[in-house]
């Protein structure tokens, strides 16, 4: 294994955690507000307001972020922010195409 691996410094781990954990809360927040799944709403763009509410789960990545700075993980802060990208393309994606 790699040697950033061990360290926890390689874009790999940023860009995985940076996928999992907003989906985790977004799942979390759906399940103590409302009691429909997170595939069911994005399926349906009639729930656009409670994508909009659901934002905030990116807000977690923002937090792994300034972790991963303040260790000094450079390369898996690069990450995360890869992973943010994605979502902000999936986000655009859903808003003016769907």
């Amino acid at each position: 294994m790699p040697n950033d691996f061990k360290k926890f410094d390689h874009i790999i781990i940023g860009l995985i955690l940076g996928v999992i954990l907003p989906v985790t809360t977004m799942y979390v927040i759906l399940k103590i507000t409302t009691n429909m799944s997170l595939f069911y709403i994005v399926s349906n763009p009639f729930f656009s307001p409670i994508i909009n509410s659901l934002k905030g789960g990116l807000l977690v990545n923002l937090g792994i972020f300034f972790l991963f700075y303040w260790l000094k993980k450079d390369q898996s802060a690069k990450g995360v922010i890869a992973a943010t990208f994605v979502y902000g393309a999936f986000y655009l994606w859903y808003m003016f195409l769907m």
